[in-house]
């Protein structure tokens, strides 16, 4: 009677008056096996026969329901679609408007559980898959959400640090990331289907078979302030031979996330090639070579917002971004650009501003971009302490000022020539040496 009431306690349970096996098996000896593999516990396999008694004497003793996210505390429930735009729950708080695609919290894979019953008897725990493939695939996953919930703690306690700033403009920002609750991440909610976000939605993956896929940032770009941010090109496979074939740039909402970035207008990416797609239009670098990029590069990107550019044509109030481009450390130097206004046709004042304008509607936000054309993997870097840059020189910005990550946190004082050398979650990956 005190089993039975401890049974009750989790669910309702009903006594076995007589339980008999019988002798003879109906499974061969390799179904048998197979079977006890996927057994936790020695269990028998023989046929029986089992007389249970109703349980109204015990109908006293039923518990009240519980939550799901009790009731399966103990099974394995791990959604096996991790997709952009879905809708999950973390810490209590729903992000699936905010554009993440973390899969956490118990109430939602339980929810989302294929599981019929209410009866936690009739679900043992998911045993470990008996295939090399199916195994390869559960540990995938799992590692996938492992480094999800990391990457996404660090990201917020990277929030939490920024509301201690002395700088007003990084304390700001990050006043309004917490309150908004966004995070300097890819957007899930704004990124194309052919496109896996992975590591706290900092790294994109092609996995599609769309000819141009896109994704953008979550967070914009701060208005009247120089804002860098870089994105590394990570090798996919064994060998890395597949040559990468992208485009990182800016654009704003306007542009559809199948169009390859700079092909649009108050849009402008750097291609692999080495090539400016400004708004359509095509740009050759100085030096073609410096300028090209592939499997295990870093592409930074300098950006000021200029509201005070203020121009009034047919299609609004235009203004201008002045957007700098560099491989490796190497600025990116244009062949003939506009600046300001004015064509540049000295050498020596294109040495001085190596800075390209891009018109942009005064009230849109200009977000970071990335475009995959080949099935590669890219790493972002929106913030100051996974910025590889080391001196104001590789950025491209100018003396005095002072230079944003897109979270608000400051790569470089005005007063500053070298980036303060702070370790983020991968900077001391093999991607990065000798950068």
């Amino acid at each position: 009677e005190k089993l039975l009431r401890k049974l009750n306690s989790v669910d309702a349970a009903s006594r076995v008056v007589a339980y008999m096996e019988w002798d003879d098996t109906v499974l061969s000896q390799q179904v048998r096996a197979k079977v006890q593999r996927m057994m936790h516990y020695d269990v028998s396999l023989r046929p029986f026969v089992a007389t249970v008694s109703v349980a109204d004497q015990t109908s006293s003793l039923l518990p009240r329901s519980r939550p799901a996210a009790r009731l399966y505390e103990n099974v394995g429930l791990i959604d096996s679609s991790i997709h952009s735009g879905s809708s999950h729950m973390y810490e209590g708080c729903s992000i699936d408007s905010e554009g993440f695609s973390i899969d956490s919290g118990f109430e939602s894979r339980a929810s989302s559980s294929c599981i019929t019953s209410d009866s936690p008897f009739l679900c043992t725990p998911k045993s470990f898959p008996t295939t090399p493939s199916s195994r390869q695939l559960v540990m995938a996953r799992s590692c996938r959400f492992s480094e999800d919930v990391v990457y996404l703690a660090r990201d917020q306690l990277r929030v939490e640090n920024g509301l201690s700033s002395k700088d007003q403009k990084t304390r700001g920002l990050a006043q309004s990331l917490r309150e908004c609750r966004r995070l300097a991440v890819f957007n899930a909610s704004d990124t194309s289907t052919g496109i896996v976000l992975t590591r706290g939605q900092h790294c994109a993956t092609k996995v599609g078979n769309v000819l141009y896929c896109s994704t953008r940032s979550m967070v914009p770009l701060i208005r009247n302030e120089y804002v860098y941010f870089e994105m590394a090109i990570n090798p996919v496979g064994g060998n890395g031979m597949q040559m990468a074939s992208l485009s990182v740039g800016l654009s704003t909402t306007e542009m559809p996330l199948h169009t390859f970035v700079g092909a649009w207008k108050s849009s402008i990416g750097l291609c692999t090639t080495g090539q400016i797609l400004n708004a359509g239009q095509w740009c050759s670098p100085i030096d073609s070579v410096s300028s090209c990029y592939g499997n295990n590069s870093v592409v930074g990107c300098l950006v000021y917002l200029d509201d005070n550019s203020c121009v009034e044509t047919w299609d609004g109030i235009i203004i201008n971004a002045f957007v700098t481009f560099n491989v490796n450390g190497n600025v990116v130097q244009p062949n003939s650009h506009l600046s300001n206004g004015e064509l540049l046709e000295s050498s020596d004042e294109q040495s001085l501003n190596p800075s390209m304008s891009l018109a942009v509607p005064k009230d849109e936000e200009l977000f970071p971009t990335l475009t995959l054309h080949s099935q590669s993997q890219v790493m972002s870097h929106f913030c100051s302490g996974d910025i590889m840059a080391r001196s104001r020189m590789q950025i491209g910005a100018p003396k005095d000022t002072a230079v944003y990550a897109l979270d608000g946190s400051l790569v470089l004082r005005p007063n500053e020539d070298m980036v303060a050398r702070t370790e983020g979650l991968h900077a001391k990956s093999p991607l990065y040496q000798g950068y």
